[in-house]
């Protein structure tokens, strides 16, 4: 017989198609898995992706290469940028997420013993305003105490330096005398009830060197050097411009200078000793 098996003329027209064909049949019959979505925007999204074309295979295989990409112990932990609009509800939800304390005590700085805590407590508030974690504030507190220590040190060389610098100067100026001066200095600060964080700040203020010599001035306009115990400036205790002062004025003195040149003169022993003590301060030793 001719007549062919699956044609419309063998009266047989729902025969199987040809291999590697489908008909439109055949897939009105076959439903997808999207047929099953219920909920309207989940299935509007799905859609939307294209995620209707695949299998339920493919879409369980993505959200599965989406978990081992995220992690499912990220879960919960994830956040979102905040947007330009955010509500402080969300800021404050934000920096949670990310660490910051409930508020600036949380933080819990330790104030060190004789601070009245002020400072910590504006970095507190500064740094919960910035939304800082604990871990970050902590780190720049640590960071902050390190560098502020260094600038304390560094200060306190610096006065060290500046202190040997000035008792070097004024013991070449002062001579013989720098003991009692100095001793003198602290005699009038008392007498004056100067404290010694005056007595630093007029360090600071004006220079060790010539702190030192304002007071002294003070000192000499108080009682010429005088001290309790009713001690006065002697002889070898006169600064070299002191005692050069006083060689020219010997010099001038007829009667001086008659014993000093004439062997024979009885005071001549006296006055060489006398000359000799001059200069020996002039020069700045005893």
């Amino acid at each position: 017989m001719s007549e062919e098996t699956g044609s419309a003329e063998a009266g047989n027209p729902e025969a199987a198609a040809p291999s590697g064909e489908t008909s439109a049949t055949t897939e009105a019959a076959t439903p997808q898995w999207i047929d099953g979505v219920q909920n309207a925007e989940t299935r509007s999204w799905a859609e939307s992706k294209g995620l209707q074309n695949g299998t339920l295979e493919n879409v369980l295989g993505s959200y599965h290469n989406l978990e081992k990409l995220m992690g499912a112990e990220k879960a919960g932990r994830t956040v979102t940028m905040l947007g330009d609009d955010a509500s402080q509800d969300e800021v404050n939800d934000f920096y949670g997420k990310l660490g910051r304390p409930k508020d600036a005590a949380g933080y819990g700085f330790q104030v060190p013993e004789g601070d009245d805590g002020t400072f910590a407590k504006w970095a507190g508030d500064v740094f919960h305003d910035a939304g800082l974690t604990t871990k970050q504030a902590s780190m720049i507190s640590e960071k902050w105490g390190e560098y502020a220590g260094g600038i304390q040190q560094a200060n306190e060389d610096k006065a060290h330096i500046s202190s040997v610098d000035a008792t070097a100067e004024l013991k070449k100026e002062w001579g013989a005398a720098f003991d009692v001066k100095v001793a003198g200095i602290e005699v009038a600060a008392n007498k004056l009830g100067m404290t010694d964080g005056e007595l630093e700040g007029l360090h600071s203020a004006m220079g060790p060197v010539a702190a030192m010599k304002f007071v002294d001035s003070l000192n000499t306009k108080i009682g010429e050097h005088s001290f309790d115990s009713g001690e006065k400036v002697t002889p070898n205790h006169k600064t070299p411009e002191q005692a050069r002062q006083e060689m020219g004025e010997l010099s001038m003195n007829k009667e001086f200078m008659d014993a000093w040149l004439d062997r024979q003169h009885p005071g001549h022993a006296a006055a060489i000793e006398k000359k000799a003590a001059l200069s020996r301060l002039v020069s700045g030793v005893v």
